[in-house]
């Protein structure tokens, strides 16, 4: 006997994400809410009247301290000596997972959006606690689509919402033991050029990854994003958080 498990974040976007699954319980998406909204969200938003990258944060965010930060023009920052470690998703806690993901983009994805992406991958892959690698996952593996997505804001909005993504835990449970794997997605919303960015792929690819917002200003998961693209220590140590038990 099999038991498929698929457990996710799912608000707005249901009707996208129906959930996939033969024989499962449960449901799937990622985070996906407007800033405005009060749900749970991953979306990163760029504030239409400031021209100011900002995402909606999600309930587990405010439980970290803020550490004081000063930040630069080229995506890093200097930080102080008190390394705020970026939270982990809460359907990823207590999750073990592999660290190799394999990827693919979605064919609507333009070169703009592939490139964007590839460069949050490189991003990803230097610290060696995740290797994605391009390709179809093999059965029970994880796995990560890319893709874009279209969503106009109303002219009256405040933000402007410029991508998604998210975690998609899948348990498979047989008398031979329990299986796991991340069946994740990371998109961008092609009705801005702004999300078509370093910084906006590296904050989604990190939701994919099991990262949640972080409240250090240093991090790349910090809900107001200064076009921060270089992962912080605190980033850092949350992959570890994450996948340091990894094979």
């Amino acid at each position: 006997m099999v038991i498929v498990l698929a457990v996710g974040w799912g608000y707005n976007n249901r009707a996208t994400y129906l959930p996939q699954v033969e024989t499962a319980v449960g449901y799937y998406g990622t985070k996906l809410a407007t800033a405005l909204s009060g749900h749970l969200s991953s979306q990163l938003v760029k504030n239409a009247a400031d021209n100011t990258e900002a995402a909606s944060s999600s309930s587990n965010s405010s439980k970290t301290k803020t550490s004081t930060t000063t930040t630069s023009s080229t995506g890093t920052s200097s930080s102080t000596s008190n390394v705020v470690v970026t939270p982990t998703e809460s359907i990823v806690q207590g999750v073990t997972l592999s660290k190799t993901y394999y990827y693919q983009f979605d064919s609507d994805l333009s070169a703009a959006g592939r490139r964007v992406f590839k460069d949050a991958i490189a991003e990803y892959n230097a610290t060696g606690l995740v290797h994605l690698v391009e390709g179809t996952a093999p059965k029970r593996a994880n796995s990560i689509t890319f893709s874009v997505y279209y969503k106009k804001m109303a002219a009256d909005s405040s933000t402007v919402e410029l991508g998604h993504g998210g975690p998609k835990i899948v348990k498979r449970v047989s008398w031979k033991g329990t299986t796991t794997w991340n069946e994740a997605t990371a998109s961008l919303n092609g009705d801005y050029s702004a999300a078509f960015s370093d910084s906006v792929a590296v904050h989604e690819l990190g939701h994919a990854l099991g990262l949640d917002h972080s409240t250090s200003t240093d991090s790349v998961m910090y809900p107001v994003s200064q076009g921060k693209y270089k992962l912080s220590t605190g980033d850092i140590d949350g992959l570890k958080k994450i996948y340091n038990k990894s094979k």
